[in-house]
């Protein structure tokens, strides 16, 4: 079963493991990237959507390993604040997560358009690592109730293909 992001030692300490395991992670995209993209596209036409993306997430911020239909400060930080995104909520809980029409969801401060514009649905499912939940693989389509239980497999699949990418020597 998959441990959370944080595991317990011999002296009842949590240690966050997640963070070290995405800080390794982001250094192990560079040699796959391009195959990380070419097999995001793949995801984005197979699920007909504008953007698919694999995720890396930290505490304070999403990490953007690969995604298609990015556009303005995203595309060029290939970052996002934590707090501006769904996929922490795929993390933890370590669930899958869909989400009906982002516009209509509470995100804090900010209303749902003006996080999310034109994207109305999101779907994610959790990124494990060594044992931990360490990003997610995602799409976001920009008509309401777009996704069902079968993308939630589709997107599964890539996830295994994600892992399989970057742990391979």
């Amino acid at each position: 079963m998959p441990q959370s992001g944080f595991e317990a030692t011999t002296l009842d300490v949590l240690v966050d493991t997640r963070a070290e395991t995405v800080t390794n992670l982001l250094q192990a995209t560079t040699p796959v990237r391009d195959e990380l993209q070419t097999a995001v596209q793949g995801l984005a036409a197979r699920l007909d959507v504008p953007i698919a993306a694999v995720n890396l997430v930290r505490d304070d911020a999403v990490l953007v390993a690969a995604a298609t239909g990015l556009s303005g400060w995203v595309a060029e930080t290939r970052a996002i604040p934590a707090g501006w995104s769904v996929c922490p909520r795929v993390v933890n809980p370590d669930r899958p997560l869909l989400v009906d029409d982002l516009h209509a969801e509470e995100w804090g401060a900010f209303p749902g358009a003006s996080l999310f514009g034109s994207l109305r649905a999101y779907a994610g499912v959790p990124l494990r690592v060594a044992g931990s939940v360490v990003g997610t693989v995602c799409a976001l389509a920009p008509a309401p109730n777009t996704f069902d239980d079968g993308t939630v497999t589709v997107l599964e699949d890539w996830s295994s293909l994600a892992v399989r990418l970057l742990h391979r020597p």
